[in-house]
């Protein structure tokens, strides 16, 4: 699999990325164009899309603090859904790190989200019994509550507090 990191909205990679991710995130969950320009800037801001050969495969977005990564957003095509390349992409991102693997998913409420938790569990990932809203992206929306997963222990109230203050102060500045 091929893994090229992306640091410019002109890269011709960007163009099947900001698809998939316009695709498989709602807009409350997406950066605006801007936004995501701004994001690509940072030097804690890691844009990775993976191919195999000429197909996309998926993309994967995380920030780098001292102590953990947070993934933001991970999507895998459609087109290739169901053949392990989700599993194969998130195992080699917590192989490749020291750091503690943070990232977010909806409540469980229904049939998928009982799925996807199931997926991140057998992944390693574990819930943080933590009452989170993810701010806004969008000034037209409100935060949203989600649950927040760790890879292989959960975070302690510090941590978790660390976190929530880069995700306001860092991730989330426009």
């Amino acid at each position: 699999m091929n893994v090229t990191r992306i640091t410019r909205t002109d890269d011709p990679l960007f163009v099947p990325f900001r698809e998939l991710y316009l695709r498989a995130f709602p807009k409350f969950e997406q950066r605006t164009f801007e936004h995501q320009a701004k994001g690509l800037t940072a030097d804690s801001h890691f844009l990775y899309v993976y191919q195999e050969g000429e197909t996309f495969i998926g993309f994967v977005i995380y920030w780098s603090f001292d102590d953990y990564i947070y993934i933001e957003h991970y999507a895998i095509s459609d087109a290739v859904r169901g053949k392990g390349y989700g599993s194969r992409l998130l195992t080699e991102l917590v192989a490749k790190t020291e750091k503690t693997v943070i990232l977010e998913i909806d409540p469980v409420v229904d049939e998928v989200s009982t799925k996807r938790l199931r997926f991140y569990r057998g992944l390693g990932f574990i819930e943080n019994d933590y009452d989170h809203v993810h701010p806004p992206y969008r000034p037209e929306f409100n935060g949203h509550a989600l649950k927040v997963l760790s890879h292989g222990r959960t975070l302690s109230p510090e941590e978790y507090q660390r976190f929530c203050q880069d995700l306001s102060h860092v991730v989330m500045v426009k």
